[in-house]
Parts: C-alpha cells; structure tokens; sequence
C-alpha cells in the first residue's frame, strides 16, 4: 500500500504540471467572455430561440418572428414550472418535438419536488447536458488553479440515485447530483473514490458506510457535495463505526451488518477484498491517541465544496471540528433545470452567472408579485439588492420563474457575482427538502384528523437549535394539544405525513442531518393576541388575515413565551 501511495504522488505531481497550464488557458477564455456577458447572453438567446423555432413551444409563442429581447419578452410571459408541464409531460409520453428540436436528442429526465409534493420533470438533452457540464468545467478548474496540489488526488463524491423510474413514454429518470459523474471525462473517471453505483445503495447507513470504507484507505484530496450537514453526518458515522471499519480494512471485507444488495457489494469486491493491514494500524494508532476517528486525522486537509450560504450552508461553520483547517469553496446556485453560478474564490456563498448555460433574467424583489414587474438583465443589478431569478434554458424553460432570490455582491466584468439567499415562495430548505407550505399544512391536517385533534392555528419554522440537526418547530396553543402523549404521537404521524409527501424530506430524515419536528406549546389565547395585533399593525380588517403555514424567520420563536417544548425519543425514522 506504500508502494501504491508512492506512485499515487508521482502520478499527482505530473498532472499538476500538464493540468494547471490547461485549466488556466480553459478559464481564461470563461473570463474574457464575462467581459462581453451583456453580448454573450443576448447572442445565447437568439441562438438557442432560432434553433427551437419548430418546437410546439416554439410555434405557440412565435419563436420564429423574435429578433429582438424586447420581441422574447413581449411574446413569452415570466411562468412557473406549471406553464411548461403540458409540454414536458408530452416530451415524458414521447413527443420529443414539444420541446426538443430535431438536432438535439432527449437523454433523460432529472426529478425535483413541486409545491403539491408531486416530482416534477426536468429533460435533459444532449445541447443542456453540455452547458451543464461546461459549466462544472469553469467551475472545477479555476478551483484547481487556486489549489494546484489538490489535483491528481483522489474525490469524494456523493453519488445520487441514478434509477428513479421512467416517465410513461419509458424515458428514464434521474437526481441531477448523479450526471457530473456519470458523464464525467474518462480521464477524471479514475480519481472518484466512490463508484457510481454506490448511489444505488437506499439504506443511507449502509451507503455512508460504504463510501467511508472505500474512501478512507485513499488520499482524498477534495470533497464535492451538496448539503453540509451530509458530510457531516457522514463523518460522524465513520466515527461511530471505527472499530468494524479498520477490521474490514485490514481484512480485505466489508461488513455483512449493512444493508448492501449483493449485486453491489459483488461489483465492489475488486476494491475492497485487498487487505490493508498497515492502513489499518494507522487508523488504530489515530484512536489511541484522540480517542476519536475524524477526517482532520485520517486525511490531509481535503478541499471541501457544498453550499456555504442559504439556509443549507448552516451547517458549515462546524467543518473545522472535524477536518481542522480546511479550504472551502461554495457550491454555487445548482438545482434540477442546471448549474447556474460558478464560484471563484474560497469561503464565499456566492458565484459569477454561468453566462454560457443559459440566458438570465431578474426580478427586483419589491416587484415579484407585480403585474407589470421590471425585468433586468444580468449587467444591469445593483450591488447588495435581491432579485428572483427567471432562466432560459436549454431544457425547454423560456423566462422561467424558479423561485430563486439571491442577492448581487459584485461584477466580474459584465456578469455579476450573486449568492442564493432562499425560496420566494414560503418553503422550509433547511438541508434541501423543500418542504412547502402546502405539504405541511395538509401533513397538519391528516395527522390532526387521524387522531381525532381539532386545531386552531398551527404555524411552522425551520429551526436549527444549536449544534443539534436542524428541525421544524410547531406552533400550537397549549390547550389544542394538551396530553403529552397524544402531542407526541401528533408529531410522529406529522413527521411521516411529510415523508409520504417529500420524498427530499423523507431521505435528509432517514439519513439523520433532519432532526424530527418539535412541538412548541404556547398559552391559551396566545395566537389570538398575535393576530389581532397583525390586523392592527397593518390596518387591514381580520377577514383579509391570511395565517401563516409556514415562515422562514426562526426569530417567529421570540414572539412567544412557550408552555413547554414536545420532542420525539427517535431522531431517525426506521422507514
């Protein structure tokens, strides 16, 4: 194994002498188009309005007569994803042509959660699918400029699930974290610790387990996930577990306590049926003397990429007492329809447009329920005001309103540097389930009416409670409620009305970085003294009182002087 780290180095150090002079010729040429960013993205648009002119979509709103921004905005309306679900359902029955013109191929479909906790679809062609990738690209290399040693070492990645089932004209469907790796250049294939079919595994303990026992024998170098709280969690199993870890790397196995199907834990055979026995006394050693098995220990100083900022990004501030001090680089503004930001330097929630992914568009946020809104380009913000991003895309999205705001923080030349901020619409994200108001109001309302509890007002808001996982804490007067035991069962059933109806919450609570709802008791009368003091406050008579579901301010708590505090016994659901 010394022999295979030495040749590992060897292999690190002359790809960092023909790689970095590459990657910064490839992100040089990124630059000086950022520099053109108003011309580029107008060229984009054009480009892409003309080639999906004999698309159903594109006759329907006369791509074929647009010459101009001004002819798109006039003849396509800013919509949501409903807008475009006649047509892509089409595309998912096998009409390819509602969307996709004849030059382009479907590949698949990604699936997120929509507002009623159905899956929505999002296609992948082949002219998105090199967007997306090229953008990863610019993404990728200029954090390899910027950190010349880490290339050539290993990554850890998070593979998705890749078979989420097939739409009914048999089109496969996938999670978007799966393509970077599935499509990802031969010549990178080698340096991901983690095989793709790893995703597969569906028991999150089982799966965490098997990246820690693949990737602690290696040299990771850098760390490429999502959500903060995953790796967390993560590494904290890998702890927990120390003791089967280090006997299964020393013996060449892996565990047969873990829930991993046979197919898999037989195509994984070739990587883990080496015996490492030196490896193992390393670990061993590491534990004799902190008592504890962490990433600051075991690997040397990785670069880590996940989302720093948003409500996603909490979770961050805690890397150091894991991995010590490590280098951090954000994510970027990354969701099913593409990649839409690229970050370019360490430690800052935000990114630069990814101008040649799409065209862009932005909503002032005083102005988003307007009927007649400002509509901006990228070169036109202003620095620190928010806006709600509308997209174009190569997916078939024409000015779509995604629901995403973010905040300008700067320029690099023309196209401006923004950091994600939130949902606009009412809607939990605390690790990426995107619980929305309606999912947790009719969850509510089962619950309630399966145990025969008649509520009054009930109000949600995603909590973080310290160094505990985040959870939902729910607002109920006392008296609705009053028997502990009936609240804890209210709260159970609550919990897995949500895991029937968001299949994202479902899994952040199986994999433990979600905590399970807490019920935060308040006096008798306390909702109504709220509510009169809302009407008095905004002046408006108590008919025109529309209660809050759902709020994305934690500081809701402070408005209130709680009973006491209802908690579930079990932090991770056994189904």
């Amino acid at each position: 194994m010394i022999l295979g780290r030495t040749l590992q180095g060897v292999v690190s150090a002359v790809a960092r002498r023909v790689a970095i002079p590459i990657y910064a010729r490839r992100f040089g040429r990124f630059e000086k188009l950022l520099s053109e960013a108003r011309r580029v993205q107008q060229e984009w648009l054009l480009d892409r309005l003309q080639r999906c002119r004999d698309t159903r979509f594109g006759h329907d709103h006369g791509f074929a007569s647009i010459r101009t921004l001004a002819d798109f905005r006039r003849q396509v309306p800013v919509s949501r994803y409903d807008y475009f679900a006649p047509y892509i359902d089409a595309v998912g029955r096998g009409e390819f042509a509602a969307l996709v013109p004849a030059d382009e191929r479907l590949l698949r479909f990604t699936i997120t959660t929509g507002s009623t906790g159905t899956p929505k679809l999002n296609p992948v062609t082949t002219a998105w699918l090199r967007e997306y990738r090229q953008a990863w690209d610019y993404w990728g290399v200029k954090m390899l400029i910027d950190h010349p040693e880490k290339v050539g070492t290993k990554i850890l990645h998070m593979p998705g699930t890749w078979d989420m089932g097939r739409t009914p004209g048999g089109i496969p469907i996938s999670m978007v974290s799966t393509l970077g790796a599935r499509y990802q250049h031969p010549l990178v294939k080698p340096f991901y610790a983690i095989p793709n079919e790893v995703g597969d595994i569906r028991d999150p303990v089982a799966r965490y387990y098997t990246m820690l026992r693949l990737s602690l024998p290696e040299r990771i170098g850098l760390i490429v996930l999502m959500n903060p709280g995953t790796l967390l969690r993560l590494v904290e199993l890998g702890d927990q577990h120390r003791e089967s870890l280090i006997r299964d790397i020393r013996d060449g196995t892996v565990s047969s306590a873990f829930d991993i199907p046979a197919d898999i834990r037989k195509n994984l055979s070739t990587r883990t049926r080496r015996a490492d026995p030196y490896r193992a006394r390393e670990l061993e050693q590491i534990i004799e003397r902190t008592g504890r098995l962490f990433p600051k220990d075991y690997w040397n100083a990785p670069l880590i990429t996940c989302w720093l900022g948003g409500t996603a990004g909490y979770q961050s501030r805690y890397f150091a007492d894991y991995f010590g001090d490590v280098p951090q680089r954000d994510m970027g503004l990354v969701s099913s329809e593409g990649r839409h930001t690229i970050p370019i330097a360490d430690d800052k929630p935000e990114g630069v447009l990814a101008i040649t992914a799409g065209f862009y568009e932005f909503l002032p946020v005083a102005e988003i329920d307007s009927p007649q809104p400002t509509v901006l380009a990228g070169h036109e913000l202003e620095i620190d005001h928010d806006y709600s991003l509308l997209m174009t895309t190569s997916a078939g999205y024409y000015r779509f309103h995604i629901g995403d705001l973010v905040r300008c923080r700067g320029f690099v030349g023309e196209a401006p540097v923004l950091e994600f901020l939130q949902k606009v619409d009412r809607c939990g994200d605390l690790e990426g389930e995107k619980v929305t108001e309606h999912q947790f109001v009719q969850a509510v309302g089962d619950a309630a009416g399966a145990l025969g509890i008649r509520l009054g007002y009930v109000t949600a808001i995603p909590w973080r409670p310290g160094r505990e996982p985040p959870c939902y804490a729910v607002i109920i007067e006392h008296s609705d409620i009053a028997d502990e035991t009936l609240a804890r069962r209210f709260l159970d059933a609550l919990d897995r009305g949500l895991m029937e109806t968001n299949f994202l919450y479902r899994a952040r609570r199986r994999e433990g970085v979600l905590g399970p709802p807490r019920l935060v008791r308040i006096p008798q009368g306390a909702w109504g003294d709220f509510v009169q003091a809302e009407v008095d406050r905004r002046g408006t008579g108590d008919v025109q009182y529309k209660h809050p579901g759902l709020v994305q301010d934690a500081s809701w708590l402070q408005r209130f002087t709680p009973v006491d505090t209802i908690t579930l016994d079990i932090a991770t659901p056994s189904v």
